[in-house]
């Protein structure tokens, strides 16, 4: 196959892929308007298809493919790395909003007075 079929193919993927890059850049753009974990998970997703579009380059370049195993390594680090930091954001933020949502809407623990009536 020709590079120039692969340059089509890899430029036709490369810009499918903005349902996913543009809405990452625009929670990166509004900043403190999202919540703190959707900045770290845009970052990884733009990380991702910068990724993605070196190897790519790197590929249709005539040298050794070996020269794009690098980049798409520390691409795949800084991906899984950022992932991790936004689930573990996610996490912390859904512990403070059930903390906040119990302050309002207490549960109530043992049996209620009539409960016991009801299941005669």
């Amino acid at each position: 196959m020709s590079h120039g079929v692969l340059a089509v193919g890899a430029a036709a993927f490369l810009a499918s892929g903005n349902v996913w890059y543009l809405p990452a850049y625009v929670d990166l753009r509004a900043g403190q308007d999202r919540p703190g974990s959707r900045r770290p998970a845009a970052a990884a997703v733009l990380t991702a298809w910068a990724t993605a579009a070196l190897t790519m380059v790197l590929l249709l370049l005539p040298v050794a493919p070996v020269v794009a195993v690098p980049p798409a390594l520390a691409g795949t680090a800084a991906v899984a790395s950022l992932t991790v930091r936004a689930r573990l954001r996610r996490g912390q933020e859904r512990r403070e909003a059930e903390a906040r949502w119990s302050t309002l809407f207490p549960v109530r623990t043992g049996d209620p007075a009539g409960a016991a009536d009801d299941e005669r």
